[in-house]
């Protein structure tokens, strides 16, 4: 049995030389590893997200430009709530003034109803106004979203309470409570558009252009306010 094998030369053992297993168990080298391939992901989404969150230049244009554009949505949503108040506020003058027929008088309580709708929550402008518009965070998008505010109070405080307060006197006519109370509110409405004024006065003086006005329109005096 020795002489028989003594014929062959030894081959030193070489891995290399071996096939591969035919169940495929080669080893992936590690940058082809599923834990190194998510971890990749993980980095290269992680970026993504920082620098898109970080502040970019935007020129004094563009940004009066995007305020300008804010400002008209929100004149856009201001409309339905101003022609409400104006109208309550004449079909108010016309009473105390004698001037509505009884025909006048049977249509105003329900055109009131629409009226106060159109300065509450319940309209889809204010819900716009409320919850849809975003001015743009710079210094001057500062000043116009304070001016947002101070809008959102002319319609929904003041502007819907004296809608509310002429409602009352329709149903009861004369109550000095009521009309103390109205007379409040028509000071109120006026400093509140003064106040929208001055912010986006601010914010013009920032931008150096001068800005759409906002829409906040000076209501008619009230007879007896």
């Amino acid at each position: 049995m020795t002489d028989e094998l003594s014929g062959f030369e030894e081959v030193p053992f070489d891995p290399g030389s071996m096939a591969m297993s035919s169940l495929g168990l080669g080893k992936n080298v590690w940058y082809k590893r599923p834990w190194f391939l998510i971890a990749v992901t993980v980095v290269v989404i992680a970026a993504i997200s920082i620098v898109t969150d970080l502040p970019h230049h935007i020129t004094k244009a563009q940004d009066a430009a995007t305020q300008n554009a804010t400002i008209k949505a929100i004149n856009a949503d201001i409309k339905p709530c101003a022609f409400a108040a104006n109208e309550s506020f004449s079909f108010y003058n016309k009473y105390v003034a004698g001037k509505l027929t009884p025909s006048n008088l049977a249509q105003v309580p329900s055109l009131l109803v629409g009226d106060q709708t159109a300065c509450s929550f319940a309209g889809q402008p204010v819900y716009d106004l409320t919850n849809n518009i975003q001015p743009l965070e710079t210094a001057a998008g500062r000043h116009i979203n304070q001016m947002l505010l101070v809008v959102e109070k002319w319609i929904t405080d003041n502007a819907l309470a004296s809608i509310e307060d002429i409602q009352n006197l329709f149903a009861h006519p004369g109550s000095q409570s009521m009309i103390a109370k109205l007379t409040t509110q028509q000071i109120e409405l006026s400093a509140d558009r003064t106040m929208a004024r001055n912010d986006e006065s601010k914010a013009e003086a920032i931008l150096g252009i001068t800005l759409v006005p906002v829409a906040l329109p000076p209501l008619p005096h009230l007879s007896g306010t």
